[in-house]
């Protein structure tokens, strides 16, 4: 048995960041990006399970090289019970959750395999080197012993100017790059007079960075043709290289609006190719969930993998539309085709949608306790009756409620959609 490494799952870690480690394991070790993909998002709803429940726990990767039983072992292990099994047992060969000794809980999932490649040492190397890929909170915690050790430094060379003078000068570069970014982000941002000459629709929208440059997106556009299309969506990580992947697509969601791309898989596999060709010329590993929404004549069209899209009625009564199976991250691989679909909804005048990013259920107040997706739906129902704009801004004022006095560790994204009554005349 090799063991390949282990990531401590914890508040620090994005579950995104451990979807996209299991995905690149998986895919090299068998070659398929389905199975790849499902493994994957089963192990970041396990995390985010864990976390909810604020279960710490260790993940650990083990690779069985019996000749008559290869196989990839994956090992949940922590010192508080672990969650229902039923979340990795659709897409493992083997699911078993046990009780070890030193009072220590167990999950192990077995997933066989059918390759020979992973017996190779370069491949079991590239392996360990995604798995201990130091994720962003590690790295920024680093950055800030760093900091501090620096400016110690700096204390004590307080007569030494000409270091001084030049991390002045780098820093006003950086900031003057950063402020550049922002600028250019909001820029593209829809303006309230767009969003109030739509015909038919009420729509207010909501972003709010956690650092200089954000890496959420979202955008409103109307064609010629009177088709409303929303794009919302959420890079990983946060930072100029963030922001510069959010402005990108902005871009090309755009120009494929513009050329009346409307078939939803034709339209998010160009985009994504378009971004994935980018980000590998960036020697980047960034992606981003999106989802697209079409609206014409009192229906909607979703397609694209992102947060769930609540669809709320003009009573307040909310559905909750998974879209994980609607399609796939933009630029974490070239060919998505297989991934993409979309689902169709009627508005009735009255009804509407509400789209958001992961900054909004999971941010957290000083307890480290999030607001969930159950007050959010709580805060929507209960002022439906009221204009977009106005149903943005309590669920805005009740979630610095919940976050008081806590640092924002993730951007805040929302958009209210909500289909006007007819006028009669």
């Amino acid at each position: 048995m090799n063991k390949l490494g282990s990531i401590v799952i914890n508040h620090s870690l994005d579950p995104n960041e451990v979807r996209q480690k299991a995905f690149k394991v998986v895919k090299l070790l068998t070659g398929d990006a389905i199975i790849a993909t499902r493994v994957a998002t089963a192990i970041s709803q396990m995390c985010r399970s864990l976390y909810k429940a604020s279960i710490p726990a260790i993940l650990e990767f083990e690779l069985n090289t019996k000749i008559s039983n290869n196989a990839l072992k994956l090992k949940f292990k922590s010192s508080q019970s672990l969650p229902s099994i039923n979340l990795l047992t659709p897409f493992f060969d083997e699911v078993r959750s046990l009780t070890l000794t030193n009072n220590l809980y167990q999950i192990q999932a077995v997933l066989n395999l059918h390759n020979s490649q992973f017996t190779d040492e370069d491949i079991q190397a590239k392996i360990r080197s995604i798995i201990e890929q130091k994720n962003r909170n590690e790295l920024m915690s680093e950055l800030e012993i760093k900091n501090h050790e620096l400016s110690a430094s700096l204390e004590d060379l307080k007569n030494t100017t000409f270091l001084k003078e030049q991390l002045t000068e780098q820093n006003m570069r950086m900031s003057a790059e950063l402020n550049v970014a922002q600028m250019l982000q909001q820029m593209i941002l829809p303006k309230p007079e767009e969003l109030e000459n739509i015909e038919g629709l009420d729509i207010a929208g909501f972003m709010e960075p956690a650092d200089e440059v954000g890496g959420d997106y979202y955008d409103v556009l109307l064609d010629t043709d009177g088709v409303v299309t929303l794009g919302i969506g959420d890079v990983t990580g946060h930072g100029l290289e963030s922001g510069i992947l959010m402005l990108m697509t902005q871009t090309a969601v755009r120009t494929l609006q513009e050329v009346r791309e409307t078939d939803p898989i034709r339209f998010l596999d160009t985009l994504n190719r378009t971004i994935y060709k980018n980000v590998k010329r960036m020697n980047s590993d960034k992606s981003l969930t999106l989802a697209i929404i079409n609206y014409s004549n009192g229906q909607i069209s979703i397609s694209g993998q992102h947060e769930e899209t609540l669809i709320v009625r003009q009573d307040g009564a909310i559905e909750r539309i998974d879209t994980m199976s609607l399609g796939f991250p933009i630029g974490l691989d070239s060919e998505i085709t297989d991934f993409i679909s979309h689902a169709i909804f009627e508005l009735n005048p009255g009804d509407g949608i509400v789209l958001y990013t992961d900054g909004i259920p999971e941010a957290k107040d000083i307890n480290k306790i999030q607001y969930q997706m159950e007050r959010l739906c709580e805060v929507i129902s209960k002022n439906w009756h009221k204009s977009a704009n106005q149903i943005k801004d309590d669920i805005i004022a009740d979630l610095r409620r919940h976050i008081g006095t806590q640092k924002v560790f993730d951007d805040i994204t929302l958009l209210v959609l909500k289909r006007q009554e007819e006028k009669t005349h």
